[in-house]
């Protein structure tokens, strides 16, 4: 499996009444399952712990201080036998998402036999954990053997939640402009978004960004990005000085994006900047969201953070859609849509750069050159919504459905979304989330699921979720 570029501790706990060579032959399928789940393994060896395995509280510290090296973003301990609950609560102390679980036995039980008793000593690492106030999730079928193959699903899912828990904490988002006036949906807490998940606000005005823009001299970086726009998408409607004019817009983002080191950006894209800089910047925003920076219309910031969880759990560019008709025949459809700042990457054809039609009435369509039209491509789609409520709790929506062909046509970027129940997603969304979700493809909200756990978010999800 291709890996997910993520680092995984592994605490083998152990007691010393059982076999040492079963729990042994366990720990060596726990690290086969790991890399056949694509996860970097970080486990202790028989130079730091005897037999490779957590028995002692000292080897329980000594576990801790690999994974703190390591810098792991989360840990499994595997109940190989009973286990050992102290040690294996000591390794696993060390503030990281935990995955708990215990070892079948071989065969049938007799007095002779050679036993794990994994069923018994995976409650009382249940409880070590507990008692220090360590939040942990562990498989559907909690005793098993690693090669299993709902266990292997289980942990591939565990390490994507790491993968988002670990992306999340400390992120910085640029906010490019305040909010649009008419918009108190798109409102949000620079404190506790501090607070909860240390991520940092920057602001920038986009007056700033304008002039660094134009006072780009370098011709063959803004001719490189003129090439790369054309070739992403059918320009032909366009300009060739509305193209410069986003080749440059794109530098000068991505200057701040580098600068600051920032996850995602959150654009005023509406109407200054096609009134001052005389283009739409949602082809600029699709291109950072497809490298995996979230780019999110009206200067959404939790919009952003929506697309960010949902690149993280999936690997996949995300991007940010309105939840903007249903279809007027099939029940459970609607219309994915925003104004054209989808990735490229979700489009079932090349797309075509266009005029954002609704702001052009505005200030005129040679002022609001820059969409990108298309549809979206079928197939399975995740939707997620981040909102923090007036009471200051934070609550995610989660929803999976299928894009699909149906009857109808419109501007911008857009797919018709087909889910189990539509009207029972509405309720869920019209009690306590805004008009914007991120979409992205495939299935991922058992991720999203296993992330809030950790994340201190109230999980929202109205439908059903895929295994």
């Amino acid at each position: 499996m291709k890996s997910l570029g993520i680092k995984i501790g592994l605490v083998p706990a152990h007691r010393a009444v059982f076999s040492p060579e079963l729990a042994r032959k366990m720990r060596q399928a726990a690290l086969r399952a790991f890399s056949q789940a694509g996860i970097q393994a970080v486990a202790p060896d028989e130079r730091l712990c005897r037999h490779g395995l957590v028995e002692s509280l000292e080897e329980g510290k000594k576990a801790a201080e690999l994974f703190r090296r390591e810098k792991v973003a989360g840990v499994v301990i595997g109940a190989m036998n009973f286990g050992n609950e102290v040690p294996a609560a000591e390794a696993a102390d060390i503030g990281v998402p935990v995955f708990v679980f215990g070892c079948k036995e071989e065969g049938r039980l007799t007095p002779a036999a050679n036993r794990r008793d994994a069923f018994c000593g995976t409650l009382s690492i249940g409880t070590a954990l507990r008692h220090r106030g360590i939040c942990y999730a562990f498989p559907q079928a909690p005793i098993c053997f690693p090669h299993e193959r709902g266990f292997l699903r289980d942990l591939e899912r565990f390490a994507r939640a790491c993968k988002v828990i670990a992306g999340l904490r400390g992120s910085s988002y640029g906010q490019i402009g305040p909010r649009p006036l008419e918009f108190e949906t798109c409102v949000f807490n620079e404190v506790s978004l501090l607070k909860q998940f240390q991520v940092k606000v920057l602001p920038f005005p986009l007056a700033e960004i304008f002039a660094e823009a134009l006072a780009i001299k370098d011709t063959a970086r803004i001719k490189k990005v003129m090439a790369e726009l054309c070739a992403m998408a059918d320009t032909s409607l366009v300009p060739k000085k509305s193209v410069e004019r986003l080749a440059r817009l794109e530098l000068a983002l991505d200057m701040h994006v580098r600068k600051y080191h920032l996850q995602g950006l959150a654009v005023q894209c509406w109407t200054l900047i096609q009134e001052q800089f005389e283009v739409s910047p949602c082809t600029v925003m699709a291109r950072f969201s497809q490298r995996g920076i979230p780019a999110a219309c009206e200067v959404d910031i939790h919009g952003a953070m929506s697309m960010h969880l949902l690149g993280l759990a999936s690997g996949n560019p995300a991007g940010l859609a309105d939840w903007n008709n249903r279809h007027y025949k099939r029940r459970n459809v609607f219309s994915a849509w925003h104004c054209g700042v989808f990735p490229p990457g979700m489009a079932k054809a090349k797309p075509q750069m266009k005029t954002q039609k609704i702001i052009g009435q505005v200030t005129g369509e040679d002022r609001a050159m820059g969409t990108l039209e298309f549809e979206v491509k079928p197939g399975p789609v995740t939707l997620a919504r981040l909102t923090e409520t007036p009471e200051g709790e934070f609550k995610l929506l989660i929803a999976e459905g299928k894009v699909v062909k149906a009857e109808g046509k419109t501007f911008g970027a857009h797919g018709w979304v087909e889910v189990s129940d539509l009207d029972c997603l509405y309720r869920a969304l019209l009690s306590d989330f805004p008009h914007h979700t991120g979409i992205v493809m495939g299935h991922f909200g058992q991720v999203l699921l296993e992330a809030c756990k950790f994340l201190g978010i109230t999980p929202v999800v109205p439908l059903e979720l895929s295994a």
